[in-house]
């Protein structure tokens, strides 16, 4: 599990005490915070705190981090009867509950988007050896991992491999291990639970409701599922618990038969909310998982809680875009050499799971905004990194598996950017980095766009009903047996809020009309004529997501935008053999009315 990073500021405690309870904690002292990745057995180690009073408050610093690990500093610490509450400047945070046991306060450390069980222990050290102290795995998870991590190998190693039958023979053993999963990871997870009065608990029944269909889930083993969840989640913390248990019930949401389930769990929750508490961000993504839960019943409380999530959804997107990007970004210029015609393409590769990938998506929407469509092209790619995104589809993964062939040592993950199909300005950030990544972008598209190219692209695109007519002309284009012309359907905004909590995303590649691997150019001037069904599209990408969802990973929750309002259609010229993108194009579609009968 990577270090979460935090960055500079103060501590400042208040404490009372609550009768007949296990007494506030007394901060006073030196703590060691840890935290454990699900299942692992390990914990990590992220810093040694120092708090001591002075003049009437407590004020703390931390004195010591792991090896080579970023610095860490705290904004605010407070203490309200038996909760804990440890906030650091980047968002992260530790929440907990004092207990019996006055050295050891348990709790959860993460953001709005992951929660880890945790804890603050008292210490006599001053310094940390190393980042994470090992632990013991439970057998059964331990076997769970083992053959888990054996599918994602193979087929992991499958992608990579460059020879036909090498691919097909890794996709086998690929499909046979992933089989012997499926028979013996419920099983196991069910064993843990059976013999398991420990936190590990909650990790397998959140594996098993994870497996979706495949665990064979009955509604009183999955009341079960949630009642262990709650027990052993208690002793963390309100927060920690209201975080795994909205987790569980997304995912029984998304199982039929299992609604009411999650409907039962997530309602007093729901109706616990204040106008401060939790956050509008939880809050939403509360209400949207209840939504889900209740869609196959509907009623008045689908109607009332449909209202108060559409109220709360139009605030966050009007605070979202007031806020982001995070600075202005400036008009281009213009071109110095008037007689340059060159289109620059931006390709981002991404993911809506992927913290890192803010600065690199959130520079590629400031792009947008300082450059033309006859300047510069912007094309986005979702995949399954780190986690499974509905935006994700086999045409965008067909791409990155051209260009990790063509850049085996660049395209290695997300963020991925390539310009005119080279790889350039890899990696990403939080949103704070946005900015600078956004100047290393146009620092290596300025350049581009004072090039000239022979060639030419002009075409349109046209919806009628829901089938897009997309006609292209070109011209000047070399007859060197490596040439290809690509067509790429593109959605101009998706609305999607994943693990990353961006909201928005912009130019996402929707589809490839005519096929990934494209038309080979064989004359220097042509046309090329093609259709996309968007109803044919919306029911491919249901397929792939459904297999995906049931054969690999389940979805974080059960949202699967396609409206496909506003599309474009983008061109590409492309040499194959070297990857570069000679020319571009991108055209909007046009409506034309109702299709005829």
């Amino acid at each position: 599990m990577r270090q979460l990073v935090w960055t500079a500021a103060v501590l400042v405690v208040a404490t009372a005490a609550v009768t007949g309870q296990p007494p506030a904690a007394d901060p006073a002292g030196t703590w060691l915070l840890t935290y454990a990745p699900a299942a692992s057995g390990n914990e990590f180690n992220v810093c040694i705190l120092k708090v001591e009073g002075k003049d009437g408050k407590t004020t703390g610093k931390v004195v010591a981090t792991p090896p080579k690990s970023f610095p860490v500093k705290v904004k605010t610490f407070t203490v309200t009867g038996q909760r804990v509450s440890l906030a650091f400047e980047n968002g992260t945070a530790f929440t907990g509950v004092t207990g019996k046991d006055s050295d050891v306060i348990l709790g959860a450390y993460g953001n709005d988007s992951v929660q880890f069980r945790a804890k603050l222990t008292r210490t006599d050290k001053d310094e940390i050896a190393a980042p994470l102290t090992p632990g013991k795995q439970v057998e059964a998870m331990a076997e769970v991992a083992k053959l888990t991590n054996k599918v994602n190998t193979l087929r992991f190693q499958a992608r990579a491999a460059k020879e036909a039958e090498k691919k097909k023979e890794l996709l086998a053993q690929a499909d046979e291990a992933a089989k012997e999963a499926d028979e013996k990871v419920p099983g196991l997870y069910r064993e843990v639970l059976k013999t398991a009065d420990q936190p590990v608990a909650i990790d397998a029944a959140q594996g098993l409701i994870g497996l979706g269909a495949k665990a064979g889930l009955k509604a009183d083993e999955a009341r079960a599922l949630m009642g262990a969840i709650a027990k052993q989640a208690a002793p963390y913390g309100p927060d920690y618990a209201r975080f795994v248990t909205v987790q569980a019930a997304e995912g029984l949401a998304a199982v039929k038969g299992l609604e009411v389930v999650a409907a039962d769990a997530l309602r007093p929750i729901v109706k616990g909310f204040t106008d401060k508490e939790p956050s509008a961000a939880v809050q939403s993504k509360l209400l949207t998982a209840f939504k889900t839960a209740l869609t196959p019943d509907g009623g008045d409380e689908l109607k009332e809680v449909d209202g108060r999530l559409t109220k709360l959804e139009a605030r966050l997107d009007e605070e979202y875009h007031a806020a982001v990007p995070p600075f202005k970004p400036e008009p281009f210029a213009g071109r110095k050499d008037k007689a340059a015609n060159r289109v620059a393409v931006m390709e981002l590769f991404t993911g809506a799971q992927c913290p890192p990938c803010v600065a690199a998506d959130v520079a590629f929407d400031a792009l947008g905004k300082s450059y033309k469509a006859t300047e510069l092209v912007l094309i986005q790619y979702h995949m399954h990194i780190p986690g499974p995104d509905p935006l994700t589809n086999l045409d965008s993964i067909a791409r990155w598996d051209y260009y990790r062939e063509l850049f085996p040592n660049d395209i290695r993950g997300t963020p991925s950017t390539l310009f005119n199909g080279a790889a350039k300005a890899g990696g990403g950030g939080g949103m704070a980095n946005a900015e600078a990544k956004y100047g290393q972008y146009k620092s290596v598209i300025d350049p581009l766009l004072e090039e000239t190219s022979a060639i030419k692209l002009t075409g349109r695109a046209v919806r009628v009903g829901d089938k897009v007519e997309v006609a292209v002309e070109y011209a000047g284009v070399p007859t060197d047996g490596e040439t290809k012309l690509r067509l790429l359907l593109v959605e101009d905004t998706v609305k999607y809020v994943g693990g990353n909590k961006l909201r928005f995303h912009h130019a996402v590649v929707r589809a490839m009309p005519g096929g990934a691997a494209g038309t080979a150019i064989k004359e220097k001037a042509g046309k090329l004529s093609a259709t996309a069904d968007v109803t044919q599209v919306r029911a491919g990408l249901t397929k792939y997501l459904n297999d995906f969802a049931a054969n690999e990973r389940p979805f974080p929750s059960a949202a699967r935008p396609m409206e496909m309002a506003k599309l474009q259609v983008i061109a590409l010229v492309q040499n194959d053999k070297t990857g570069e993108v000679l020319q571009a194009a991108r055209f909007d579609v046009a409506p034309r009315g109702p299709q005829s009968e």
